[in-house]
């Protein structure tokens, strides 16, 4: 069986298993229903009688519905769809828009994302019943390709944990599964990211999910730590060695207006299966609140792998990225983010083959071995017209050092997009 056999098939499989997963709650949420009925209404003639009352079968119906819904059992389901079109004034001729992470489809449009969550939030304060909780979240789309690891597959379960809150203290939060990372300021949500287009350091330097066991800990209003084990630093649902990795994150508010986070990683991990080469990477956010309508957000890393290459030699990457978020009312903003990524060895950026389908941070054709630096602006315009609905005009201009752009089909070093961007939250 080829790679294209096996990818058809996991695919296949992953589909048939999230559409019975949703026909199983649906299946399970009418059982509940019918049983409820049976237990609380009797029939006499052609009269209902709820709960000693006599009313309709719509009543009792509405009731049933009432006690049984999502909220009652303390569950909610949540999420969104994203979808995109992207212009690159370079025209490439392989119709992707090198470097980059999500936006990779020149002049096109995009099915980004629709994702749903069904999650119970655990909860301190109650019951201990109350301190269990657990956070499904599903994507579909083209995005869910990379946020995966798996080029052909459009599903993935971005978070899969089950939630403890141990009563001590404050409530010591205990996660068990795959969940984002404690690292980096962006995230794989657009609509919580204040750009449509991800930065570098987000996409080519930091993992967007981990998969272990974390526990997390508010000492106070200002101070909170975050401590977790985890199996890869790519984020892989399978590991590809024995050892074990450390991520962390401590946050800190000396007051109202600021906030700052110095996060870690170190891994034995590596890329090569069954080595144990270390990576580590450190590194900070500045979260400045300026004025009421005003955010200044500045972030900075430095990362090093052993052996990156597998040539033994180390591997280094460190970026800055710096953000300015203003909304002039509830339905308007503006967003500017600039910033400068360096790949010293070429091990993080130019990994995507566009003719084989991996896109994201794919670079012109043909390109050797070999580091480059790369710098950015972007500048977003932000439109709500009722606030279940987000739309985003953005431009952004991007530079290399190196000629890894592409102007038809001539390598440049440089390339300018121009896209708009439709959410629907739910």
């Amino acid at each position: 069986m080829n790679k294209s056999d096996c990818s058809l098939l996991k695919c296949t499989i992953a589909r048939i298993l999230c559409v019975g997963f949703l026909v199983f709650g649906v299946m399970a949420m009418a059982s509940g229903l019918v049983f409820a009925a049976e237990s609380e209404v009797e029939t006499t003639g052609e009269e209902v009688v709820v709960a000693g009352k006599v009313g309709s079968l719509e009543a009792m119906v509405e009731k049933m519905v009432k006690k049984h819904s999502l909220a009652n059992l303390g569950l909610s389901l949540y999420g969104y769809v994203d979808v995109s079109y992207t212009q690159n004034f370079k025209n490439p001729s392989d119709n992707t828009n090198q470097n980059r992470v999500f936006d990779v489809d020149s002049n096109s449009f995009r099915v980004q994302l629709a994702q749903i969550v069904l999650e119970k939030e655990a909860k301190t304060g109650g019951p201990l019943a109350d301190a269990a909780g657990f956070r499904i979240k599903l994507n579909f789309g083209q995005d869910a390709e990379f946020t995966g690891g798996f080029a052909g597959d459009d599903v993935d379960f971005q978070e899969t944990y089950v939630q403890f809150i141990a009563p001590t203290g404050n409530g010591l939060d205990l996660r068990m599964g795959r969940m984002n990372t404690l690292i980096g300021y962006e995230v794989i949500e657009s609509p919580y990211n204040p750009n449509f287009s991800r930065s570098w350091l987000f996409g080519f330097g930091q993992p967007f999910t981990t998969t272990g066991f974390r526990a997390s800990y508010d000492f106070s209003d200002e101070v909170s730590l975050a401590v977790g084990v985890i199996n890869d630093f790519r984020g892989s649902i399978s590991d590809n060695n024995n050892s074990k990795g450390v991520e962390s994150a401590l946050s800190v508010s000396p007051t109202d207006w600021l906030g700052l986070t110095a996060y870690g990683f170190f891994t034995s991990n590596s890329f090569a299966v069954g080595s144990d080469d270390g990576l580590l990477l450190g590194g900070g956010i500045i979260d400045i609140q300026a004025l009421e309508s005003t955010e200044i957000v500045l972030e900075a890393y430095y990362a090093n792998q052993e052996n990156g290459l597998g040539n033994g030699q180390n591997s280094r990457w460190n970026g800055f990225a710096g953000y300015i978020i203003h909304d002039f009312t509830e339905q308007w903003g503006v967003r500017f983010r600039g910033e400068i990524f360096e790949d010293a060895s070429g091990l993080n950026s130019c990994f995507g083959t566009a003719t084989t389908g991996g896109k994201p941070g794919s670079c012109a054709p043909g390109r050797g071995a070999g580091g480059q630096t790369l710098w950015e602006t972007t500048y977003t315009l932000q439109y709500k017209p009722v606030p279940s609905l987000m739309t985003r005009l953005e431009y952004r201009y991007d530079k290399s050092d190196e000629k890894t752009f592409l102007k038809g089909t001539k390598a440049v070093d440089n390339q300018q997009t121009l896209a708009f961007e439709v959410i629907y939250l739910f």
